[in-house]
This record gives C-alpha cells, sequence and structure tokens, in this order.
C-alpha cells in the first residue's frame, strides 16, 4: 500500500457521545501530520476538522468526532485529506453505524439450585437515545483451561440476566463468562465483548448425587444378602 492510498473507510457511532472513522494506511504513515478530516452536517455549511490518530497496533487512522447531539435523521458529510489533497468524499448517518458499547458491571452468583446466575447494566444513562431501546445479547462462557472451547447463548428478548445452568458445566474448573448487545433497531454491529468474570464449579456432594450412588449401592448389598442367606439357609 502506497501512502496516502485509503482503504476500508468506514466509521460507526455509540449513538451517544461520539462518531468514529477509521481507514487503512502504509506502514510508517503519521496519522497527524498527514491526514485531516473534515465535516459538517448535512444541513449546515460549517466545517469542523478532526485530526487523526494512529491507531494503537494497527496500520490504521482513527479520528474521533463529537458531535453535539444525535438524532435518527442526522447525516455528516465527511472529506478526507491527505497533505492537503482531497482523496475520499463520504457521507455517514450515525444511526445507520450504530456500535454499541458494551453491557458494564457483571456480576456472577451460584444460585440455590446450584446454577449461576449472570446479571449486568446497559451502559447508558436514561437519557440516551437508546436507553430503553429493544436489546438482544449473547453470553459466551469457556473453562479457563480450554479457552478454544466456547459456549455460547443468545437472549432474544430484553433481559439482564442469564442462568448459566450447572448441567452445561464441568465441576472442579474455572470458568470466564463475557456478553456482548445488539439494538434491534439500530442493527448494523454489535457492541464489543463485555469485561469477562470469573466464577468456579466446584465439587460439592448434592443429595442427589448420594441417592443416585445408594440406590446401585443398597440393591448389591440386597442381592449379597440374599446369597448369603440362602446358601446359610441351605446349609
Amino acid at each position: 500500500m502506497t501512502a496516502g492510498h485509503i482503504q476500508d473507510f468506514a466509521c460507526f457511532t455509540d449513538f451517544d457521545k461520539e462518531l468514529v472513522c477509521h481507514w487503512k494506511v502504509a506502514a510508517q504513515t503519521n496519522c497527524s501530520k498527514e491526514f485531516q478530516l473534515w465535516y459538517r452536517k448535512e444541513t449546515s455549511s460549517v466545517l469542523n476538522m478532526c485530526v487523526p490518530e494512529n491507531e494503537k497496533d494497527s496500520l490504521r487512522c482513527t479520528c474521533t468526532i463529537y458531535p453535539d447531539y444525535f438524532v435518527s435523521g442526522l447525516t455528516f458529510i465527511l472529506t478526507l485529506q491527505f497533505n492537503g489533497t482531497v482523496m475520499w468524499n463520504y457521507s455517514v448517518t450515525p444511526a445507520l453505524v450504530v456500535k454499541p458499547r458494551a453491557p458494564k458491571n457483571l456480576v456472577i452468583e451460584e444460585t440455590e439450585n446450584g446454577n449461576f446466575n449472570l446479571s449486568w447494566e446497559e451502559s447508558y444513562s436514561s437519557s440516551s437515545l437508546l436507553s430503553g431501546q429493544p436489546v438482544i445479547y449473547e453470553v459466551k462462557y469457556w473453562r479457563k483451561q480450554h479457552p478454544t472451547e466456547i459456549s455460547v447463548k443468545a437472549i432474544n428478548y430484553q433481559a439482564k440476566s442469564f442462568e448459566i445452568t450447572a448441567s452445561s458445566l464441568k465441576r472442579g474448573y474455572d470458568y470466564i463468562a463475557s456478553l456482548r448487545c445488539n439494538y434491534t433497531d439500530y442493527p448494523a454491529y454489535w457492541s464489543e465483548w463485555s469485561e469477562e468474570v470469573e466464577f468456579r464449579y466446584e465439587y460439592r456432594v448434592k443429595a442427589e448425587d448420594i441417592l443416585q450412588m445408594a440406590v446401585p449401592t443398597s440393591c448389591i448389598l440386597i442381592v449379597a444378602g440374599s446369597v448369603i442367606c440362602y446358601f446359610c439357609f441351605t446349609k
């Protein structure tokens, strides 16, 4: 890729505070010195400039715009310049490129029935446009020692908790859980996966375990006792 060549230009927004645009660049590109991203609202002639930055550990430039408000019909006209030369023109409607913030404050607790209840909070305040909007979640969890063996469960309803059944776990292992969300009226992107929480499914002898062991043991003892009694009687 040559300097100034633009690839994979795209934007997304949390639909609350920021609109983020990024694009691929060649190695050694200094984003803040070589690029300028100009933007204006479709209904306005006032131009504003966003100074891009090099994305950490990636060959991309990233520019973060902080609009003073978001509404469904809002559209921005973008112009990307490289060393003063226009390289890219683009229009973006934030409502069509929503990438929500991940759920926060995950808590996991073992329930009385031996399952594990995962709960969380929405990452938007009550004044946000996304607060209270229909949202779906995906929960994933895996054994800490086996990170490639992941279980993913879809939650297709409004919820703030999910019960991980003990029957889907193996005793004596540490587990890690995380989740992400997607707002169904703004479905362009799923959020990133949330912070992780860790829990352990301990070895515990339960009443049903004792019963499962007791029944066959009792049967064996009864049969053995009958055989002994039979031989004693015949003698």
